[in-house]
């Protein structure tokens, strides 16, 4: 009976009926724990459904039999990379190489992590290793193109970028190698190329990628911003129950539009020895699945003492689960779309301190749009420019709105001051948080070298501070002055300068 349930599901996996593979093996593994074979598959079924958290264990127990370790090991390594477990990845890449130095594509999948750890001399080794074996490998030419690039050899970066879009590449992976060509062609100062290349790279995700379509009823969708603007409208703070919790130990929100600098902020706080950041995990789901969606916003004014203190300790219990230096008194919980939640926010921690991230809104979108985010939540509106001048307007319009209503100890950190002035900044933001300057914070980026940055900003937040990214707009002036021109109004708001030709 098992063996025919063992047959069913392999049979079901190698068809591609992955729901049903998962039922089969999950079944027997439940029942038979040393049918490795059976974990193996499972667990590689798992990761094909997405479910990459329940994948670890059977790959786990399939990596502790010799005949099926290579393989498990090398399933595992990819499930820890969806997970942002980066270490436990390279090493697991590293196992499957020590056994099989022939394994060309977990050469090339430790390059591309090595490369995300900055760690680019063995980045390069591993891609050099991976090529010797397959040339033509699209990872490995893709990490050592980027490495070139990164290392200042654009040209090398720029050839072979052109020789790969060469080959019959499937269509994600040529509308990556088009994002990667378009940074090099920026390097170059080949505005229009760099454009052209961004341009038919994000169309390509648009119309290929299975979430290349934003999902406008989503949490972070364009339905529910209006949906949510509107009702506060109605609904404003001042007008709710009183809320008798919140604590000056409550975690610190940081918050700003993606591409507005978060990540450079979160590296520069992570550097002082009272902050721990806990890097874009999203801790107040089960609040808003509980309390907004679903047409339950309705019931967020009338919340009981009770119903806020079961939610506040949902959310400081996901929080508690997550943290690794719980002996830091300061915890800033950094997801950039929270701007769209601060109402939710402001309703179970009154007190907590939210610090927003500010940048100009033609830099900020235009950086959007030309950047590689993996397609969840609110990503899948940068693919196109209207679409992400849409989205800046809805989130803009709601958070600065939604600023003026809450009571929360709130303080704004350009960008540009970050950039032009970075140590009176950090030590203005120290201050708000209550706590003395740490000097170490000049020294981030040392410190972000040895940490695995799970955020599209890794390559720039190691860098050392530079005015190139202030303005960069002005480089595509006439390729975004039709849809830039609605941004107009929030260049005067936040008080940066217009251009000399009159275009806002």
């Amino acid at each position: 009976m098992l063996e025919a349930v063992h047959l069913r599901g392999i049979s079901h996996a190698q068809l591609g009926n992955t729901e049903q593979a998962i039922a089969d093996l999950s079944r027997l593994w439940l029942v038979q724990k040393n049918n490795l074979h059976a974990a193996l598959a499972l667990g590689t079924q798992l990761r094909l459904a997405g479910r990459f958290e329940e994948a670890v264990a059977p790959l786990t127990a399939a990596s502790l039999q010799p005949k099926f370790e290579i393989d498990a090991r090398y399933e595992l390594a990819r499930v820890l990379t969806r997970l942002r477990r980066v270490d436990d990845a390279m090493n697991e890449y590293k196992q499957v190489l020590l056994r099989n130095p022939q394994h060309a594509d977990a050469a090339a999948n430790l390059a591309f992590l090595l490369e995300r750890s900055s760690q680019l001399d063995e980045a390069m080794e591993r891609a050099d290793q991976a090529l010797a074996l397959r040339p033509r490998n699209f990872m490995a030419n893709l990490s050592k193109a980027t490495i070139e690039r990164r290392q200042g050899n654009i040209e090398a970066a720029l050839g072979r970028l052109r020789t790969l879009l060469q080959d019959d590449l499937v269509p994600l992976n040529r509308s990556i190698a088009l994002n990667q060509l378009g940074q090099c062609f920026e390097k170059t100062l080949a505005w229009e190329n760099a454009f052209d290349c961004i341009r038919e790279s994000n169309s390509i995700l648009r119309n290929h990628h299975p979430h290349g379509s934003p999902l406008h009823s989503g949490s972070y969708g364009m339905e529910t911003v209006r949906h949510i603007h509107h009702w506060l409208q109605s609904n404003p703070p001042d007008g709710w129950s009183e809320n008798a919790f919140g604590t000056a130990a409550d975690p610190v929100f940081l918050v700003g539009f993606p591409r507005s600098g978060t990540t450079l902020l979160e590296q520069a706080l992570s550097a002082h020895a009272d902050i721990e950041v806990m890097e874009e995990h999203d801790f107040l789901d089960d609040a808003r699945r509980n309390w907004v969606d679903g047409g339950r916003l309705a019931s967020i004014p009338a919340m009981s003492h009770a119903d806020i203190d079961s939610a506040r300790n949902s959310y400081l219990h996901a929080l508690s689960q997550l943290r690794q230096h719980k002996h830091k008194p300061v915890v800033v919980d950094k997801l950039p779309l929270n701007l769209v939640y601060l109402f939710l926010i402001h309703r179970l921690f009154p007190r907590s301190r939210i610090v927003l991230m500010l940048r100009d809104p033609r830099d900020v979108c235009l950086s959007c749009y030309f950047q590689a985010f993996e397609l969840q939540g609110a990503m899948p509106y940068f693919l196109d420019l209207k679409d992400t001048v849409s989205y800046y307007d809805l989130v803009m319009s709601l958070a600065t709105e939604t600023a003026r209503e809450i009571s929360n100890p709130m303080i704004t950190v350009r960008y540009e001051d970050l950039i032009r002035e970075f140590e009176p900044t950090m030590r203005r933001l120290t201050g708000f948080l209550g706590l003395t300057w740490d000097a170490e914070i000049l020294n981030y980026r040392q410190k972000a070298q040895t940490r695995a940055i799970s955020t599209p900003s890794y390559q720039q937040v190691i860098q050392p501070l530079y005015l190139g990214s202030i303005g960069r707009w002005h480089s595509y002036h006439q390729r975004v002055e039709p849809e830039f021109r609605s941004l107009g109004q929030w260049v005067t708001h936040f008080g940066y300068a217009t251009h000399p030709d009159g275009f806002s």
